[in-house]
């Protein structure tokens, strides 16, 4: 008994796997038995077209493409008049479509198979990250019922809260609130001592970082519609996280 290996057709390659499939399965709706045709050469035809693009897609050999294999029984008889013949040759057209359906439905749930493990491995990541509490209290119900992009918004208002509530200003907001409350020259929030060069470039980076923040994740999604996808989206919260932790870490100076 020959053991056939299972093929290996990767997620990104579906897409492309399925439109060959259905050109072939296209070719086949169109295709009617009619008076006058060489049944055995069109079926043949027929049969090498279809049984190629499935070695091509799911590699030839492999149990897979052998599960949808065409044979050329389905078209001919071997004796019986024209109509007969006809009739013989339309039944394996149809059964040619069904299997060539059977193949794309089984690549379709292949991909769907393949999302719900990548956004299974996503989840689980996220349920592994050690957020800022605010953070988390802020988004992660949102992100656990998919809703990213309002995870991701509502995150960096729990983080602008958060700057309000440690530097204790309360009449600025968002960019103008990070650039007053980090800036270099007086901070309410230092990273560092600010005793040179080095230390002003840190700060200005950081501010820059919490600007961006607001500028770049909160604000796009806050007026207009923006779809995230899940890896997308932790990685935005996990930044968010990181930003809340060095406010956490921050000595606030008194304001000159």
């Amino acid at each position: 008994m020959t053991v056939r290996p299972r093929a290996k057709v990767s997620r990104k390659d579906i897409p492309a796997a399925v439109r060959k499939l259905e050109r072939r399965l296209d070719e086949l709706e169109e295709m009617r038995p009619i008076g006058g045709m060489d049944w055995f050469g069109d079926a043949g035809r027929i049969v090498a077209s279809v049984n190629s693009t499935l070695d091509e897609v799911f590699g030839q050999g492999t149990a897979d493409a052998f599960d949808f294999h065409v044979n050329l029984r389905w078209f001919t008889m071997v004796s019986g008049n024209e109509s007969d013949r006809s009739q013989q040759f339309g039944k394996g057209i149809d059964r040619s479509r069904k299997a060539v359906a059977d193949a794309i439905k089984r690549l379709n749930e292949w991909a769907l198979d393949a999302d719900e493990d990548a956004s299974s491995r996503v989840i689980r990541a996220y349920e592994g990250l050690d957020l800022h509490p605010e953070i988390a209290r802020a988004a992660s119900e949102l992100y656990a019922n998919k809703h990213y992009a309002n995870a991701i918004e509502d995150a960096v208002k729990a983080l602008n809260a958060f700057v309000r509530l440690r530097s204790g200003v309360e009449d600025r907001d968002g960019i103008k609130l990070m650039e007053f409350v980090f800036s270099v020259k007086n901070p309410v929030l230092a990273f560092n001592d600010l005793r040179n060069d080095s230390d002003e470039d840190e700060q200005k980076g950081f501010m820059m970082m919490f600007s961006g923040a607001v500028a770049g994740l909160r604000n796009p999604r806050a007026h207009r519609l923006v779809q995230d996808d899940p890896e997308r989206a932790l990685e935005f919260i996990a930044f968010i996280s990181l930003l809340a932790k060095l406010v956490d870490g921050a000595k606030r100076l008194p304001k000159a």
